[in-house]
């Protein structure tokens, strides 16, 4: 039985808080200028808020985040370009995807998504009749495997290659996959690291899930 999914975003919890993140970025930083560091939440970001405003983006290197991300084979293609960043992906050598689950964006009509998910269930059958259950002819099997099959991505990004790709992917060129993990991505930034997203409106890009059919 084939298993439709939605694009997801987790935060890691393991990632250093908010203020941690603001002190030891401000505190790179102002080595710079061997300045006096902030006594306040509110100082550190004004002081960072203001050497964005400038592109001065190096500085926000010194911090990163770690995202769990749910999506598609042909998504996470896109993803792995953006260089500046770590990745660890399921592999579909080594992990069994006889229950196979496949991932559509807000873009596919109801009648769309039965009609795959029809195709899919006979990929999955020949996936099976191929090995796909069996580790020495898994390699095989997966060769059937569909463009929308499901993937988990761990993914490491500091702070300036995540504004980097926010400018990128939310813009409306960008395919409906990756525009909605990005808003997903702006949407927990907004809420848990706010200085570093300051000037992205997540009101500007409701129209990505205002598709859904």
């Amino acid at each position: 039985m084939v298993k439709i999914l939605e694009n997801k975003v987790e935060l890691v919890k393991e990632n250093l808080s908010y203020d941690d993140i603001l002190s030891k970025i401000e505190q790179a930083t102002r080595l710079c200028y061997r300045s006096k560091r902030s006594e306040t939440r509110e100082g550190r970001e004004k002081f960072l808020k203001n050497l964005m405003a400038v592109d001065h983006g190096s500085i926000i290197e010194h911090g990163s985040l770690s995202f769990l991300i749910t999506t598609d084979r042909a998504c996470a293609n896109q993803i792995v370009r953006h260089r500046m960043a770590s990745y660890s992906q399921e592999s579909s050598r080594y992990v069994n995807l006889s229950d196979l689950e496949i991932v559509l964006d807000q873009s596919y009509t109801e009648e769309e998504k039965d009609s795959i998910k029809s195709i899919c269930e006979d990929l999955a059958r020949v996936y099976e009749d191929l090995g796909g259950d069996k580790k020495s002819t898994r390699d095989k099997a997966r060769a059937v495997l569909p463009q929308c099959t499901a993937t988990r991505l761990y993914m490491t990004m500091n702070f300036r290659e995540i504004r980097h790709f926010l400018k990128l992917r939310l813009d409306k060129a960008a395919h409906q996959s990756i525009r909605e993990l990005a808003y997903q991505i702006l949407k927990i930034m907004k809420e848990e690291y706010p200085v570093f997203v300051f000037d992205f409106d997540l009101a500007d890009y409701e129209d990505i899930y205002k598709q859904k059919a």
